[in-house]
């Protein structure tokens, strides 16, 4: 074979760190800026940042998800003092709530491990939602096979962890969660007539219930529409969500990037000042090593100033980033800040980075968990992008706009004669908006207004 020499031209992408550092820092909300800041604060002598002092500017925002860990642990790793002063600091988890009840019930440390275990897969509403099968694999090679096979075990400590409090927990679907909250009632009550039709009715006709099929109830359970009603009554009383409690305890701070407010030339957005990270080069630090340059070992220090200079300069792009793109937003949806919803124009981001000069991607971190405080809410930089819907005079018109022109005509309904998703598309077209009725079905979806049947009194 002839050897040869060819010379080929190509282009390549390649991130500096500096580059990698920003793109990370720019879809960071500022709850996590905070947090990465920390942390590199502590590895880096020549970075000094001070967090946002107590009672800045904020609003709660319940956490979408406290699921844990599901590693199992046995008891003696359980330290009660650690667990006890975590609870002086942060508000106690559902997480938590239960492994307090596990701890002193009078069972094996497999069993309180299994249990545990549990716990740590529940999902935010307090429901198992993963099969017991998904979960046999990983605790087959942790327990005593004599006591059981794993899936006989694990539906043991499922027992044991559905009859803690609250009532409800470690249900796998809505009708269990709602039967178990029934049972939890003192024994006394179940003798009642309108008990025993609410247990029944949740254990094999949920679905009728939602429906509100209450002849084929009345039929199927022999029952009075008296007894439905009370029955009814009864369900009406019980938790869809049994670990709501907890929800409302366990809030994340969400801290408004930018503020909106109006002036006397329109809508103003100013950055708030409660976002801004107060971070800086320690000068002594950069001056002994500037002295020092030519020194033996000074080399790591010397990268520990680029770093941090380079870290001082990516949060100061950040700010001013997020502060053109809210500019640009607020600019683009005057209307909807004057008028509300229904004035919302249809917006992409295209057209964000088309007037900043920014890239696409760019824009699509920018709007991601970064959030403004107007007078009207704090809203997702994201909130106000939809896609555009057509008019009959050749014009467009926001789906934001289509949704809540949708959501005032069903409150505005007759509740005996609620509108169907034909009737909403019809009132619609009058005002001269052209939606399909599928579009109107999966507005309403996203609006969670239930069908025209189950809102029908």
């Amino acid at each position: 074979m002839k050897a040869s020499l060819n010379l080929r031209f190509s282009q390549n992408l390649a991130l500096t760190p500096q580059l990698q550092q920003s793109i990370k820092l720019l879809q960071l909300s500022a709850f996590e800026l905070e947090q990465e800041l920390t942390q590199t604060a502590e590895t880096n002598p020549l970075i000094e940042y001070e967090p946002p002092i107590e009672g800045a500017t904020s609003e709660p925002i319940v956490e979408l998800s406290h699921r844990a860990s599901n590693n199992i642990r046995s008891n003696s790793e359980w330290d009660e003092a650690e667990d006890r002063f975590s609870r002086l600091s942060t508000p106690e988890s559902l997480l938590d709530h239960l492994m307090t009840q596990i701890r002193v019930m009078r069972l094996s440390d497999s069993e309180k491990s299994l249990m545990g275990f549990l716990a740590g897969n529940l999902d935010e509403r307090g429901f198992l939602s993963i099969h017991l099968d998904d979960l046999t694999e990983e605790v087959s090679n942790h327990i005593n096979l004599e006591d059981g096979t794993p899936k006989e075990q694990l539906a043991r400590a499922l027992i044991r962890l559905q009859h803690l409090d609250p009532a409800g927990v470690g249900a796998r679907d809505l009708a269990e969660c709602l039967k178990l909250q029934l049972e939890a009632i003192p024994e006394h009550q179940h003798s009642a007539r309108s008990w025993r039709l609410a247990h029944k009715i949740c254990s094999d006709h949920i679905d009728l219930l939602a429906s509100r099929d209450w002849s084929k109830l009345k039929r199927l359970l022999r029952a009075t529409e008296s007894e439905i009603n009370d029955s009814v009554v009864v369900i009406k009383h019980l938790k869809h969500n049994p670990v709501a409690a907890f929800e409302q305890n366990s809030e994340n701070i969400l801290i408004p990037d930018v503020m909106v407010k109006k002036g006397k030339n329109g809508w103003q957005v100013t950055s708030n000042p409660d976002a801004q990270p107060k971070i800086s080069i320690n000068e002594e630090y950069a001056k002994v090593i500037k002295n020092n340059k030519n020194r033996d070992g000074i080399e790591s220090l010397t990268q520990k100033l680029q770093e941090a200079r380079w870290l001082v300069k990516n949060v100061l792009q950040r700010s001013e980033t997020i502060l053109k793109v809210a500019k640009a937003i607020v600019d683009r949806q005057q209307n909807f800040f004057n008028h509300g919803e229904v004035a919302m124009k249809p917006l992409v981001l295209r057209e964000i980075a088309d007037t900043l000069g920014l890239h696409e991607s760019t824009i699509s971190r920018v709007t991601t968990q970064k959030y403004m405080a107007t007078p009207l809410g704090t809203y997702e930089f994201k909130y106000f992008f939809g896609s555009q819907v057509s008019t009959d005079a050749g014009g467009s018109v926001s789906s934001t706009a289509i949704r809540a022109i949708i959501k005032k005509f069903v409150e505005e309904e007759d509740s005996n004669k609620p509108l169907s998703d034909t009737q909403i598309a019809e009132l619609l077209t009058a005002k001269g908006f052209v939606v399909a009725r599928r579009t109107i079905a999966k507005y309403r979806d996203s609006l969670r207004i239930p069908a025209v049947h189950l809102r029908r009194k």
